[in-house]
């Protein structure tokens, strides 16, 4: 008998699909293996949390602050010197560009 090398590849096909198939039933009854993401903060950041966490508590508007100077505008005392107002704009206007 005389074997072809046209029947050998229809063989090793046939062997190849046979077991492919073979794996593809035992990867299904076993089931995909499921991993759970798992994060690990560094010391630093747990520490940043906590700072963060304490930021928030405090209050927006800083109640001892806006009753001195109701205080000083109410009596009169309460002066700004124009030059202060100024140097604090041209200082905005600078950190608004660095940005």
């Amino acid at each position: 008998m005389i074997i072809s090398g046209k029947q050998v590849q229809n063989v090793l096909k046939a062997y190849g699909e046979q077991t492919k198939a073979a794996q593809n039933t035992k990867n299904e009854k076993s089931g995909p293996v499921q991993k759970q993401d798992e994060v690990i903060l560094s010391s630093e950041a747990k520490e940043f949390g906590q700072i963060l966490q304490s930021i928030k508590k405090l209050p927006d508007v800083r109640e001892d602050k806006v009753n001195e100077i109701s205080k000083k505008l109410d009596s009169g005392n309460y002066t700004i010197e124009a030059k202060d107002i100024a140097e604090q704009m041209i200082a905005r206007v600078l950190a608004d560009r660095i940005r």
